[in-house]
């Protein structure tokens, strides 16, 4: 299993947090005493992976993905770790039909990641099950991807499944400044930097592995603790095969003097260092190789094109999608206008002028040496950061709009920002405020919270499994 990753660098005690969701998983499962078989949501294996070894967990535990398959286990005691969807309520409830048919008699347990929700009792309720199961919670409600990353793990809002909330009431002072926040996001025309190509490593990466699913898969360790890794995930695609031949010929230098000249100890010893670096290497020259074939396909560069074509004019013809993508997209492009993503043009746009305000795109980026966050997506600068470089320079509250100052710490460390990307962040916006962390003169360390980490592939598809997802939603209530 992939190292966890190292947060000893990071600006909050993100080890403290980890350590306590890591603690209540192993105190659930110790407290089941005997042999025990663990079912596990299958897309939350990947965050529990990040909190704990999977070593600790199988001291007396099977582990299992959780499907609709029957339980195939010696064990009595079936666990079943699982988030508040109705489809996995289906499969548990298929489990014990299966068992109870067979005159099995198992003590089953469901905890419920974060929370559980009444519609998923109510399934056990209908299904008649509900009284052989004991029902508990684990309580995992982030979970820190990085040093400045902190993820609560949440699938797309509502707002993206069921289209805008045509009326929003609030009451309290603070809960109408945020309604009203709400109602002006709803009537702007941002563009969804979700869905734009995103140029450096590891968002290529994201954006390149999420679209291809076939192929055999490996597991490797992609995170801090990979140190080749943390100094090019942020760089721009089109300079990671300058770096890493750099790296390597400075690798093949030092090797060629070693074997040609006396050494002492220590120096012998720093070489072996530089050696254990030698698989990191190799696996990165091999990841930027599939990169670059995945980046010179004629359908890339046309969708860069096209890409680059929409921000500058932010319009489109539905006749020309549907004419390029087929019209059995008519209901994906449909649930994309109720998300307000895609808008039909009855008014002047007020595009042209956000993006020359705030300078969104710019000409001749300069990859190598970038002096602005439109690296990112080659030209580009996502509205997103632009808005939080503009925050945290003005010290502007926009909630109570109000100026606010924020000092240094007592021991001259910056000051925090945690920003937060509510339905999804690219990890191109990630590395552009990392980049605006690392500026001189910047006078606070900036961190990441988000629902989800998304490409426009995660966005996308969820807009095309929406009308399925719905259907199966109604006749499951």
């Amino acid at each position: 299993m992939a190292q966890i990753r190292n947060l000893d660098n990071a600006p909050l005690n993100f080890t403290t947090f980890r350590e306590q969701s890591q603690k209540e998983l192993i105190n659930i499962l110790k407290n089941i005493r005997g042999k025990k078989c663990l079912f596990i949501d299958p897309k939350l294996g990947g965050s529990l992976s990040l909190i704990v070894q999977t070593s600790l967990l199988k001291h007396g535990v099977e582990l299992r993905h959780l499907s609709a398959e029957p339980v195939q286990t010696d064990c009595t005691k079936i666990v079943y770790l699982v988030r508040s969807q109705l489809n996995f309520m289906k499969f548990i409830c298929l489990h014990i039909h299966n068992d109870t048919s067979k005159g099995i008699q198992g003590e089953y347990l469901v905890y419920f990641v974060p929370r559980h929700s009444v519609a998923c009792k109510k399934i056990l309720e209908e299904e008649k099950v509900h009284h052989l199961l004991t029902i508990g919670e684990y309580p995992l409600y982030f979970i820190p991807l990085d040093e400045d990353v902190l993820s609560f793990e949440l699938d797309l809002p509502y707002r993206f499944t069921f289209g805008l909330i045509p009326n929003v009431r609030a009451k309290g002072k603070a809960s109408t400044r945020i309604a009203d926040i709400l109602n002006r996001m709803q009537e702007k025309e941002p563009v969804n930097t979700s869905c734009v190509l995103i140029m450096v490593l590891w968002g290529l990466m994201h954006q390149s592995w999420g679209s291809n699913k076939r192929g055999k898969k490996i597991k490797v360790p992609l995170n801090s603790s990979d140190k080749l890794f943390e100094d090019i995930r942020d760089l721009n695609f089109e300079v990671v095969g300058q770096v890493l031949r750099q790296k390597a010929t400075s690798m093949k230098q030092d090797y060629t003097e070693m074997t040609t000249t006396g050494n002492s100890v220590l120096e012998l010893k720093d070489f072996v260092k530089m050696l254990n670096s030698l698989p990191e290497m190799i696996r990165h020259i091999y990841l930027a190789q599939h990169l670059s074939t995945f980046t010179s396909k004629p359908s890339f560069l046309g969708r860069l094109d096209m890409e680059h074509t929409l921000v500058e004019a932010q319009s489109y013809d539905m006749r020309e999608l549907l004419h390029s993508y087929g019209f059995e997209h008519m209901a994906t492009l449909n649930n994309l206008e109720k998300a307000g993503l895609l808008r039909k043009q009855e008014t002047k746009s007020n595009w042209l002028t956000i993006k020359r305000a705030l300078q969104l795109v710019v000409e001749d980026t300069d990859t190598a040496n970038p002096n602005d966050i439109s690296y990112v997506f080659a030209g580009y600068a996502p509205l997103s950061i632009r808005l939080s470089a503009f925050a945290s320079s003005s010290s502007f509250d926009t909630l109570s709009g109000a100026p606010t100052n924020i000092d240094r710490v007592s021991d001259g460390r910056r000051s925090l920002v945690l920003v937060v990307f509510i339905g999804g962040v690219t990890f191109a916006e990630i590395s552009a405020l990392r980049f605006l962390t690392a500026q001189e003169g910047m006078a606070y360390d900036l961190i990441v919270g988000t629902t989800k980490i998304v490409n426009g592939h995660s966005v996308i598809e969820a807009f095309i499994d929406v009308d399925t997802h719905i259907s199966s939603i109604i006749r499951q209530t």
